[in-house]
């Protein structure tokens, strides 16, 4: 495709003749503006040069019959004339004296003849046909006469004018009535219509050349103004760079606002120079001067707007952008107390000086700012409503666990947006923490019990062994020795591979639980008769502080047996010789809940060895951090993690040495 030429003579050029044609557009405006004016231009007249042809005679015969039906109305009133009525009288009177006017007229109503001609004499009467011969000899006749039925005139298009009665002066349609008019086609007497056909023959040719002039200049105008608007900020050789200059620096709005001023000014000016009599050579300067001047002020001002469009700088460049701009950095700078108290300062100003001008200088135009303000101040402040109720509902639907909610950002404005951006990607973080979490936590599940399997196998097969080499009698007291701490280790390995198998699936949620109704105090009297002998190896005195009467729970007999299992397992590892254990059950009837406790001495310095009570429920986590007891560190995670599912609260206390463990259950009710 061609490429436009942006070179600066190519410019000019087009500038040149865009005023030009502006120019020779505002002539033919104003000629064609004037020819309307003075109701000479019609669409008729276009290709006629005979002013007893054109439209505009028949304008000036059809005003002089109005101004004779004036004058007849006024004449026949009399005496009942009005002073201003005199006055029109007397004007009609000179406008059709005889003599000094080529418009000859004679009227009769019932017997009452009057006449305008020089030679006629009041109350003479007359044939109508021989007035009629007479106004044909002067060139256009019109005959009107209601008695006898009777219309002719050789005038094109005034039998409209009487016919149809389209004015309301006229009173022609009266039954008695005759109008014979005769019309001197030499115009030998200097009244109006002598006046209208010189004006018209020095007019009338500059009807063609107008509306010529008018259809080329706007077909000139277009094409040179679509030009201008490509080639406006290129350079030659650099077509993909917008080149803009300091008038394009003017901000926007002071352009445009000097724009629509000057613009408004020279527009005054044309209405001025277009109700005064102007000839056609004055005319044509003072027109054509206008038009330069409005087009150079149009191509500044609508030049530079397509360079700010093409540069994309219209709204940076404007006032709005910049008092924006200063007004945000202002509040940025601020803090919120700061710009709350500016903004209600400038409400304040802004509503005391509405208000004075609305009640006290009683200025519709300050109540109606005053009440849009009002109205626009409701608004913003339902939106915020609206919108904090949205990013409130939001912020409750994801902390109650729906991470996948997202607030809609679309319907939200501001500071509102920004927040509900930042409350969804709060939401996105947290449900892919979780995700994560959850995949962490099934791997580690899958790969403990992927490896507890595997290492069954092979452990399975030592135990055999061993079991095989304790059958054989071997008389060597060391080997002997060896095949008992393999027998040891191997069963602790087993169990340590159960326990942690078991602790994966029960932390993990894996455990089908069968939950029916349980006597505590049963099962605790039960599971700690199992413990007797151990607890006698290691000298422990258990002091039992339970009712008399049945307390009831619900929970999994076999889990809850488990658990107390392993509280007691803890007690007989790690519980010092020779020191008593407190196992308590109380049923607090203000939280209607059943409270197991158990009491114990450490072997070892609690304190010192973890210093977070909580990390004894951990996986692997032991009093006794040398790892050569039997525990597994598993027995305390497994118990807090089946009393949870169960429904029930685990709690762990250390004072000094003293360890104890509460298990909280609610109290069963039928």
């Amino acid at each position: 495709m061609e490429r436009t030429s942006y070179s600066l003579g190519k410019k000019i050029t087009g500038i040149v003749l865009h005023q030009l044609f502006t120019v020779v557009l505002m002539v033919s405006v104003f000629l064609l503006g004037m020819l309307l004016s003075k109701n000479i231009l019609a669409f008729s007249d276009a290709g006629s040069g005979d002013f007893l042809d054109s439209g505009y005679y028949l304008t000036c015969v059809e005003e002089k019959c109005d101004d004779l039906s004036a004058y007849l109305y006024l004449r026949q009133k009399g005496d009942d004339r009005k002073s201003e009525e005199n006055r029109h009288y007397m004007r009609y009177l000179n406008e059709f004296r005889g003599e000094d006017s080529n418009f000859i007229f004679w009227y009769k109503k019932a017997d009452d003849w009057c006449s305008n001609h020089p030679q006629a004499v009041e109350g003479q009467s007359f044939e109508i046909n021989d007035v009629c011969e007479e106004a044909k000899k002067m060139g256009n006749y019109l005959l009107y006469d209601m008695q006898e039925k009777q219309f002719r005139t050789d005038i094109r298009g005034l039998e409209r004018y009487f016919l149809e009665m389209r004015t309301a002066k006229t009173f022609w349609g009266f039954d008695n009535v005759a109008l014979v008019i005769g019309i001197d086609t030499q115009f030998t007497a200097d009244d109006d219509l002598a006046y209208a056909a010189r004006e018209y023959a020095k007019l009338q040719p500059w009807i063609k050349i107008s509306m010529l002039g008018a259809i080329v200049s706007v077909v000139g105008w277009i094409r040179s103004l679509v030009y201008l608007t490509i080639a406006s900020g290129h350079k030659a050789g650099e077509e993909w760079v917008i080149v803009l200059n300091p008038f394009d620096r003017i901000k926007t709005e002071f352009l445009a606002i000097g724009f629509f001023v000057v613009t408004g000014e020279m527009i005054i000016m044309m209405a001025r120079i277009n109700s005064q009599e102007w000839d056609v050579a004055g005319l044509l300067v003072a027109s054509g001067s206008i038009g330069f001047l409005i087009d150079t002020v149009f191509l500044l001002f609508y030049l530079s707007m397509v360079r700010r469009l093409k540069a994309e700088v219209l709204w940076e460049n404007s006032f709005a952008f910049w008092f924006k701009t200063k007004t945000e950095k202002l509040f940025r700078e601020r803090s919120v107390t700061v710009k709350v108290v500016m903004l209600f300062s400038c409400h304040a100003v802004i509503c005391f000086v509405l208000a004075i001008g609305a009640f006290c200088q009683r200025r519709l135009l300050s109540l109606l700012l005053l009440f849009f303000l009002f109205a626009a101040e409701a608004y913003y402040f339902l939106r915020q409503a609206v919108e904090h109720h949205k990013i409130r509902k939001g912020v409750e639907a994801i902390a109650s666990g729906e991470l996948e909610f997202k607030i809609d950002e679309d319907e939200l404005h501001g500071e509102d947006r920004k927040l509900a951006a930042a409350i969804n990607n709060i939401g996105s973080g947290l449900l892919h923490a979780v995700d994560d979490s959850t995949k962490n936590e099934r791997m580690k599940a899958d790969l403990i019990t992927n490896v507890s399997h595997d290492i069954k196998t092979p452990l399975t097969s030592i135990i055999n062994y061993v079991n095989l080499l304790k059958i054989e009698k071997v008389d060597n007291p060391r080997v002997s020795n060896y095949v008992r701490i393999l027998d040891e280790k191997s069963q602790r390995l087993k169990q340590l591979t159960e326990d942690l198998v078991e602790a994966s699936r029960i932390s993990s949620g894996n455990v089908k639980l069968e939950m029916q109704k349980i006597n505590i105090v049963e099962l605790v009297y039960q599971t700690g008769a199992e413990f007797n002998d151990k607890f006698e190896e290691k000298e422990l005195t258990v002091v039992t502080k339970l009712p008399q009467n049945a307390v009831f729970i619900l929970a999994d007999g076999r889990q809850l047996y488990r658990v107390i299992e392993n509280l007691y397992n803890n007690v007989a590892k790690y519980a010092l010789k020779n020191t008593r254990v407190y196992v308590d059950i109380q049923e607090q009837e203000e939280a209607d809940e059943v409270v197991l406790s158990i009491k114990n001495v450490s072997e070892q310095s609690l304190a010192m060895e973890n210093s977070q009570v909580a990390d004894l429920t951990e996986r692997f986590i032991r009093g006794e951090t040398s790892r050569t007891t039997e525990g597994s560190g598993l027995g305390l995670s497994i118990a807090k993690n089946l009393t949870v599912l169960m429904g029930g609260q685990f709690e762990i206390s250390v004072d000094g040495d003293l360890f104890k463990v509460n298990v909280r259950f609610p109290v069963f009710s039928a």
